[in-house]
């Protein structure tokens, strides 16, 4: 499924690409002239990297959290095994 929505996205890309070789006047830090092509195919890789690297964050968060409650389970379970059997019948 995630390979026929890659295709058809790049079909698309690729159709609007083709559609709008005209040039534009871009006046950002000084003016030059760019086919609308060019224009729309930066934009659209800069939106990939930008969501790659927010997926990229949010897995590296999972990581750190899931190693914060492994670390969390073993402390628990080495105050339990410290604690006496009179101890551990009074928490139970």
């Amino acid at each position: 499924m995630r390979n026929i929505f890659l295709i058809l996205i790049t079909v698309i890309i690729t159709v609007v690409c083709v559609k709008n070789p005209q040039s534009v006047q871009l006046n950002f830090l000084g003016e030059s002239q760019v086919t609308l092509w060019k224009l729309l195919l930066a934009f659209f890789i800069a939106g990939i990297v930008f969501v790659s690297l927010l997926k990229i964050g949010k897995k590296k968060q999972r990581a750190y959290e899931e190693e914060e409650i492994d670390e969390s389970e073993e402390e628990n379970s080495d105050r339990k095994s410290q604690l006496s059997d009179e101890d551990r019948e009074f928490l139970s």
